[in-house]
């Protein structure tokens, strides 16, 4: 990899971390954060390191195992030990995993330009149009991101999807997890906020800035809901793409709403979360998958951190230049 990568002046904003990180990312993280590295970090799209990564991007193993599993329909069969269960329950189970391992290839840096990714788009729109199910707000904001990154944010199911919730939002600014409970959920909110901060059509929304509102009102607070409880899970900072992982990413999550969001401004009570992100660092240079519990780091928590700081600190640094020219 090329030792001059951080030396461009509009990198300086590496320079107010504690260790810089880049080098030993790009030597020992996976396949696709390397990527990520090279592309959202160094803003690297031509080099050859970037091409050839590309390259073999399309080797690498988990992403080609998933890519196999998808039958000629789009699906990604279930367990057989499911062919037991109701129709209904099938079809429910069908729809969540085609959410997981969708989410799952968009993190092995799959895009709206692989035709098994946006077939198996299309099935989760299909059984979404086709059925009434009762789901999770996390399970359909997953399928709101899958649609925006897929390039089908303008799909009448997605837009009825985000109209929908927008409608169930609570007078508190939150929104529940299930339409039958009654108290807001930070994490199901966060996790829709975080979805809907991708969108260019709905993200100025007035329903969005009120969540907004209501996210800062309650963070770093146990949550009612008990999806996520106890204090502890602010401090885990990885998050998944099943399961409950999908609501996970503590602090973290809520740093990348607030990137999302910011339009670019800067606000005093996040810097001082960002401040708080910083001090997370590890002697390794990478950040926590949990703090106070993992000691060696996490490759994926440390390139979400990296795109948050890069955000964040650059603003700081432009803001810093411009008062001393």
């Amino acid at each position: 990899m090329d030792e001059n990568y951080t030396e461009a002046p509009e990198l300086d904003w590496i320079g107010t971390l504690k260790r810089n990180p880049i080098h030993m990312m790009l030597e020992s993280a996976s396949l696709p954060i390397r990527y990520g590295v090279l592309l959202e970090i160094l803003d690297d799209t031509s080099s050859d390191d970037v091409l050839a990564l590309q390259n073999n991007l399309r080797k690498h193993q988990p992403r080609r195992k998933r890519m196999a599993e998808q039958d000629d329909k789009g699906l990604w069969p279930l367990d057989p030990a499911t062919d037991k269960l109701e129709i209904n329950q099938k079809k429910t189970l069908q729809l969540i995993h085609q959410l997981e391992v969708l989410h799952e290839l968009v993190d092995f840096a799959v895009t709206k330009k692989s035709e098994k990714a946006i077939l198996g788009m299309r099935e989760i729109i299909r059984l979404i149009a086709e059925n009434q199910f009762t789901l999770r707000l996390h399970h359909l904001s997953q399928a709101i991101y899958l649609g925006i990154e897929m390039g089908l944010e303008g799909n009448p199911i997605i837009k009825d999807l985000i109209r929908d919730i927008l409608k169930k939002q609570n007078s508190d600014g939150g929104w529940s997890s299930l339409e039958s409970e009654q108290d807001s959920c930070i994490w199901s909110s966060m996790f829709f906020l975080w979805c809907m901060g991708h969108s260019e059509k709905f993200k100025k929304n007035r329903g969005l800035k009120k969540g907004l509102a209501y996210l800062r009102e309650n963070a770093l607070q146990a949550d009612k809901s008990q999806l996520v409880p106890g204090m502890q899970a602010w401090d885990t900072l990885t998050s998944g793409t099943s399961g409950m992982g999908i609501l996970s990413g503590g602090s973290l999550r809520l740093l990348e709403v607030e990137m999302l969001f910011d339009g670019g401004q800067r606000d005093r009570k996040t810097e001082k979360k960002v401040d708080w992100l910083i001090d997370q660092q590890l002697k390794t240079g990478l950040w926590p998958s949990i703090i106070g519990r993992d000691r060696r780091g996490d490759h994926m928590v440390t390139l979400r951190a990296l795109r948050v700081l890069k955000h964040f600190q650059s603003l700081r640094v432009r803001e810093t230049q411009d008062y001393d020219d």
